[in-house]
């Protein structure tokens, strides 16, 4: 959406005591880094270089350890959820699966990083090994549904009838187990990701994939995804997220600019990518800043997941990307951020309380069972958004030069920092954490790291803060 002039956002004040959050008051779990874990004055570029090349001699970004392996021992293209750390690679719990969800912010992340380097190219490698998937496996499926032969807007046993949004990233195969797939928001993401690298030349359009993409565009044309009840980024909870809008949403937008640029016809019904964009627009402000607001009994007026509409997507103007951040001060916490407040997952004590598989898959009706074993202030605080909101206000700073926005910008990249894990981490310090929760009274990471989706979001951050600094006051 067009940007208009920032205006003021009530988290973005003149004084200490009107920042939206703290740095751990504890300090960072790598006391290496507590040099830069600070609020102002903002790191200096030679600052940022030396952390960079710490962060690099650390590994913290390496995503080498997360990228699927055939038989062969050759990279497949995708990367699994989370990268091997010192108890092992994840095999057997359902975070070494691909999901098309975080594989697509990561290949946009490493592209956006390294146009012309190796990142640009892993992105390539995995957004092919995505399409590939999703035209042998998944096709026939939205054609189905495309042609009203086939309802995927019914209850549970429907969802593994959708797209599915998860596969097998070392072989490239369909994970039959059954799965919560209705989750607009992973579709409109590998859109998105796609057509950017096309808008950028990197990855230029062929005809097959022209073809998937009219197949997504009129396969969410179908389902009115601007009204449906899918699970959203935490795939749980059936509503209309304004978070699974959004993506679809930047993905229509940017394609139309391709399309009109490289003057092909657009792969779909000719009247579709202009429904989607009008539908799409229209129930996405209606809700925001909000999360949800239907059914009404699942109403959430703040939900982390809405910090991408703003940053990375940027399909948002700067007043309500503002109003989200407004809203994010909710969900803030020591270390990071709660998905939502009364959320469950990872809550004090999961893994004595869920069993033995914390990463188990959750129907509704579970998840009712599952909410009950959360207190108020137990939620497990992410690692994941504090990047997301450095990077927003540093790509405000690099518009309006307002110092505020480059305060900001810093104070959540320190927090980013900040929540590397320790040395004492069991899975090994210097990773990138999904979440800390409360195992008895100790804040720690949760299994699921290092989290690659963290890992190249920290990776923007800092490629923000590099351009924040390059500006002439």
């Amino acid at each position: 959406m067009s940007s208009s002039p920032s205006r003021e956002c009530p988290c973005v004040g003149k004084g200490p005591s009107t920042l939206p959050a703290e740095i751990n008051k504890a300090g960072p779990f790598q006391p290496a880094l507590a040099k830069f874990c600070r609020v102002e004055p903002p790191l200096s570029k030679d600052e940022l270089k030396e952390l960079n090349a710490l962060l690099a001699s650390k590994k913290v970004l390496d995503t080498s350890k997360a990228k699927c392996k055939g038989k062969d021992g050759k990279p497949t293209g995708p990367f699994s959820a989370s990268a091997a750390n010192a108890k092992g690679d994840h095999t057997g719990s359902s975070m070494f699966g691909s999901w098309l969800r975080d594989n697509c912010i990561i290949a946009y992340g490493l592209y956006y990083t390294d146009p012309e380097g190796p990142g640009a190219d892993d992105a390539v490698a995995c957004l092919n090994s995505i399409a590939k998937f999703m035209l042998t496996y998944q096709s026939h499926k939205m054609e189905l549904v495309i042609n009203g032969l086939k309802d995927v807007k019914g209850a549970e046993p429907t969802w593994m009838d959708r797209p599915h949004i998860r596969f097998i990233g070392e072989t490239g195969l369909e994970d039959t187990k059954w799965y919560n797939h209705k989750q607009n928001d992973a579709l409109g993401y590998f859109m998105w990701a796609r057509t950017q690298l096309a808008w950028g030349g990197k990855m230029p359009f062929n005809g097959e994939h022209l073809k998937l993409m009219g197949q997504l565009f009129d396969y969410l044309r179908a389902i009115e995804s601007w009204e449906d009840l899918d699970g959203g980024h935490w795939e749980e909870h059936s509503a209309v997220h304004a978070s699974s809008i959004g993506p679809p949403l930047a993905a229509v937008k940017l394609f139309k600019k391709v399309a009109a640029r490289e003057g092909f016809l657009t792969p779909c019904k000719p009247d579709t990518l202009d429904v989607l964009e009008t539908n799409l627009e229209s129930a996405l402000y209606k809700i925001l800043p909000n999360e949800i607001i239907f059914p009404s009994e699942l109403e959430r007026d703040s939900d982390s997941a809405t910090v991408f509409l703003a940053y990375p997507l940027q399909v948002v103007d700067d007043s309500t990307g503002l109003k989200i951040m407004d809203r994010l001060t909710k969900v803030m916490g020591h270390i990071g951020m709660c998905r939502y407040r009364k959320d469950s997952y990872w809550c004090k004590d999961y893994k004595d309380k869920v069993g033995d598989d914390p990463t188990k898959h959750f129907t509704d009706e579970e998840l009712k069972e599952r909410d009950r074993l959360l207190k108020d202030g137990e939620e497990a605080q992410w690692c994941l958004f504090d990047p997301m909101v450095s990077a927003y206000h540093g790509k405000l700073y690099q518009k309006t030069k307002d110092p505020r926005h480059l305060k900001i910008q810093q104070l959540f990249l320190a927090r980013s920092l900040a929540a590397i894990t320790g040395d004492d981490c069991p899975y090994g310090g210097w990773h990138c954490a999904e979440a800390y929760y409360m195992e008895g009274d100790k804040w720690v990471p949760n299994d699921d790291t290092p989290l690659v989706w963290t890992q190249i979001d920290l990776k923007m951050a800092l490629f923000e803060m590099e351009k924040s600094l390059a500006v002439e006051p």
